[in-house]
């Protein structure tokens, strides 16, 4: 139930994060204000909390059934694949860049 709990955690904060990476998309950013730095900390931090979770959902498979193990799996496999395909689609577009 330990990884169960925890993947569910991870699962909500990158629910939130994605939240607040949302709103803050429709601030105009200029140079001359620091919310970029802290954008940036926002999304390691998202990418930490998706690993993370798909690590912990991992681990959770074994145990006993609760509904919060199979709600974490999902959340956590769907910002995982949909990470993958962003970042798959950027470095795609960097090789087509220098090629």
């Amino acid at each position: 139930m330990k990884n169960t709990k925890r993947s569910f955690h991870f699962a909500i904060v990158s629910s939130i994060l994605v939240a607040i990476l949302t709103m803050l998309s429709q601030i105009t950013r200029t140079a001359d204000n620091s919310i970029n730095d802290g954008i940036g900390y926002l999304m390691t931090l998202f990418f930490i909390t998706i690993i993370a979770g798909v690590v912990y959902s991992f681990l959770s498979i074994r145990e006993n059934y609760h509904w919060k193990k199979y709600v974490a799996i999902g959340i956590n496999f769907f910002f995982f694949i949909m990470m993958s395909i962003a970042l798959m689609g950027h470095v795609k577009d960097i090789l087509e860049a220098f090629g």
